[in-house]
Order: C-alpha cells, then structure tokens, then sequence
C-alpha cells in the first residue's frame, strides 16, 4: 500500500467538486503511517490521529489517497477497534463526530 494525495483534499479553491481538507500537519510521512495503521472496512481504510478520523480509499493498484472523516461515518466495529488499540478515546470521537 502506498499513499499518494490528492489535491482536492489538501488544495483549497480548485474547479469542480472538493473533498474535505486535510489539516497543515498531514504530510505525505504522517499519511503514509495512518494507512500502514489503518483499519479495513469493506473498500475502504480508517485510522485515527489527534482525536480525528480519516478515511483512504484505493484509487489505483495498490495506491491510496486519504481525508479527513466525521467519526458518524466510520463502520462502530471499526471504531470500537480504533478505541481498544488506544488510537482514540471515546471522548475524542465524540468531540469529532461531525
């Protein structure tokens, strides 16, 4: 698996439809190790940092890009896995649930 970012999610103002952004300190290092952590749910990986949730998606073999997600649209047994391997508190996932 490797990370490769997509400039709808890191790049404001672009023509066309945008994805969420991604916060300043979300190099291409740090998402490389979110989705090495990452958990599999269905096509689609979770992983938590600071508290928030971010989502991956594959887009090619083998090559994934991420975003930022509110913690109502990842899977309870994919939260509740995140919690128990202390990625996150339940405190956190309620103050980002949105």
């Amino acid at each position: 698996m490797k990370y490769e970012g997509n400039p709808k999610h890191k790049e404001p103002w672009q023509r066309g439809r945008r994805g969420s952004l991604c916060p300043k300190e979300v190099d291409l290092t740090l998402a490389q190790k979110l989705l090495d952590a990452s958990i599999v749910a269905g096509e689609k990986r979770f992983a938590a940092h600071e508290g928030k949730a971010y989502c991956a998606m594959e887009h090619g073999a083998g090559l994934w890009h991420g975003f930022p997600v509110g913690w109502g649209e990842v899977p309870p047994d994919t939260r509740n896995d995140l919690m128990r391997q202390a990625y996150v508190t339940r405190h956190e996932i309620k103050q980002n649930w949105e």
